[in-house]
């Protein structure tokens, strides 16, 4: 038994629009992809069809809106070309989306793709999956669109999200994070698992059913958080929550990661911080509680990450499977748009294939469907 590291990549700019596609989305993409091959890793792109299609909505009035979009495909097509997948994702709020000139207007209603009619859920998904299958063609002609994230991972109540993606032939999904929970939206504190993939119900991607669809969660650990003392008191919190001793050259990468996504995108601007209860409860969370963590090469530090992954060894479920001749995909997540650089990530693919060469893989999540899909069903 070994794992096959996924890493996935939610492919977009800020939740309201805002951010220069170039500055944050283009050239941080290029250079992950450079230091991809450097370390024989791969990487899913889960690629904001919705935002594509807004930017190409005014490219004939705005000229700079169809460099944009040209350059998006473009992008889109070199990172399969080099080896790597790219699947759905889909924000509803570009629905309708206007631009006035200076900024975006997002429909902040249809924030949740599950909040939508079904019929309207058809029509989005299954447009912006033929856009993926005849782009993506054009360099790799049997590709398939099989895997879909939720924007903000509301994918909750998805009964009529999963007679939709089965309908329009996607194969898997990944939105569930085991531990989760947004008030409205989604509560994934009872999912099947955190690491086990399962095929999901036909009555929610949460449950084990026999759907035929394949849920691959985001990997995460339930333990110990204290926001207040990560910011205040960095190394103490790493070293009380992961028993590491963390170098300042990670701390300083995660100040200035912070610093430059506050300039970027201001916590004012954040739809899911207005949307955040502010009651007793909050404020005692910032201080101590109890979270899942997300395996999010964007935000935990290069060592805390390899540790996460080399606990996955020890996880109860896993145990269990240690001497079949099986490998289980580990799904890590991170945003382009929250990475100043990809230094961290590098440090972890060095840290991975330094310490973990006979023990980890990489795959893409097409390859991790075509590789566990038959020990599963």
């Amino acid at each position: 038994m070994n794992l096959a590291l996924v890493l996935t990549n939610d492919w977009e700019l800020f939740g309201d629009g805002s951010g220069d596609y170039f500055e944050i989305q283009h050239k941080p993409t290029l250079d992950l992809l450079n230091v991809l091959k450097d370390h024989n890793a791969k990487i899913t792109l889960m690629a904001e069809v919705a935002q594509q299609f807004g930017f190409q909505s005014i490219s004939q009035q705005y000229p700079w809106a169809n460099d944009v979009s040209i350059a998006w495909e473009e992008i889109v097509k070199q990172t399969i070309s080099m080896g790597n997948d790219v699947q759905l994702h889909y924000h509803p709020q570009w629905i309708g989306a206007n631009y006035d000139g200076q900024k975006w207007g997002l429909n902040e209603k249809h924030w949740s793709i599950a909040h939508l009619e079904k019929y309207e859920i058809k029509d989005i998904l299954s447009t912006a999956k033929i856009y993926l299958e005849s782009l993506i063609k054009e360099v790799k002609p049997d590709y398939k669109c099989i895997g879909f994230r939720a924007g903000a991972y509301y994918i909750e109540p998805s009964k009529y999200v999963i007679e939709v993606l089965k309908e329009i032939e996607i194969l898997c999904d990944s939105s569930v994070t085991k531990g989760l929970n947004t008030k409205g939206f989604f509560d994934y504190r009872d999912a099947s698992n955190n690491i086990i993939p399962w095929q999901i119900s036909n009555q929610s991607v949460k449950y084990s059913g026999d759907s035929g669809m394949i849920e691959f969660p985001i990997y995460s650990e339930i333990g110990f958080e204290s926001p207040a003392i990560k910011k205040f008191f960095p190394k103490l919190y790493y070293l009380i929550r992961y028993g590491i001793d963390i170098n300042d050259r990670e701390l300083l990468w995660a100040k200035e990661r912070d610093k430059i996504k506050g300039v970027r995108y201001p916590r004012s601007n954040r739809v899911y911080k207005k949307n955040e209860a502010k009651d007793i409860n909050h404020y005692v969370k910032q201080i101590l509680g109890k979270q899942a963590i997300q395996l999010d090469y964007d935000y935990m530090p290069a060592s805390v990450f390899v540790k996460v992954l080399e606990n996955v060894f020890n996880h109860p479920e896993v145990k269990k499977l240690r001497n079949k001749n099986i490998t289980i995909p580990v799904i890590a997540s991170g945003h382009i748009k929250d990475a100043f650089s990809n230094d961290n990530l590098k440090w972890i693919l060095e840290k991975i294939n330094k310490n973990l060469e006979n023990e980890v893989k990489y795959w893409t999540l097409t390859e991790a469907y075509n590789n566990y899909k038959p020990s599963i069903l």
